[in-house]
């Protein structure tokens, strides 16, 4: 009987340390699950996340290029303000001379409006009025 007491004893102490084991492997199974739905989870972050990356990638490229036209348009605009600004400084020329043209005619004009010019006079104002319109209609291309 005393073998049998003692592998019963042996065999009560294997038992204890076998459900020991056991209950530690149920801890660590359930830790084991917990760890592996975490890492699921993670996975799908990571998915999201390189997706997003993906979009802002192709966002970043489309803006890039809007920066590209925006910057030719502004080129294109600041050379058809130079060519304006060119224009405009053509025209006040013109304007220039047209006025000092003007000036020059006023004392011709008054003389006329009092009666006091000849003949000659008039025929010298007269051609004089006809080269200025020549003048004017040739700077404007008519």
């Amino acid at each position: 009987m005393k073998g049998k007491l003692k592998n019963s004893s042996t065999r009560d102490q294997y038992t204890v340390v076998l459900e020991s084991l056991r209950s530690d492997f149920k801890v660590f199974g359930k830790a084991l699950s917990a760890v592996r739905d975490d890492v699921a989870e993670v996975k799908r972050d990571i998915v999201e996340m390189r997706e997003e990356i993906v979009e802002m990638k192709q966002n970043i490229v489309e803006m890039r290029q809007e920066i590209i036209e925006i910057k030719q348009d502004i080129l294109e605009l600041k050379k058809e303000t130079v060519e304006i600004k060119v224009e405009i400084g053509e025209m006040k020329k013109e304007i220039m001379g047209v006025k000092e043209n003007l000036e020059i005619m006023k004392p011709e004009l008054a003389i006329i409006r009092h009666n006091q010019v000849t003949r000659d006079e008039f025929k010298f104002l007269e051609t004089r009025v006809n080269r200025l319109e020549k003048a004017i209609s040739g700077r404007h291309g008519n």
